[in-house]
């Protein structure tokens, strides 16, 4: 039986790569974050809310998404995840009905404001 708010699996449609970070030594002492894809999963991407306000002499945006995948082990806050050219980065993680079968994700819109 399906729960009321867990999407059907016709529902879980666009292909999304996860990426996850990892510090590579720039050669100044610092360190720089570099991407690699790990793995990829069909999710149901829906906008939940979208602001504008003033940012130094103009505007900014910040839109944000809930993301709905299968349950997965791999996922946690500060990943990405990317949809073409789009990158959402992941803010939390949950399971909504503590079962195991799926996960929602908020994450931002990257290129917005955070």
């Amino acid at each position: 039986m399906v729960t009321p708010s867990a999407p059907p699996a016709g529902r879980l449609r666009l292909r999304l790569a996860l990426e996850k970070a990892s510090r590579v030594p720039d050669g100044a002492g610092g360190a720089t974050l570099a991407w690699s894809e790990t793995a990829r999963f069909f999710a149901e991407v829906a906008p939940l809310r979208a602001e504008e306000r003033a940012d130094g002499d103009g505007l900014s945006d910040r839109i944000t998404h809930r993301v709905t995948v299968r349950h997965r082990m791999d996922l946690a806050a500060g990943d990405r995840l990317r949809l073409g050219a789009r990158v959402l980065v992941i803010r939390s993680v949950h399971d909504p009905h503590e079962d195991r079968r799926f996960l929602v994700c908020l994450a931002t819109e990257e290129g917005s404001a955070s």
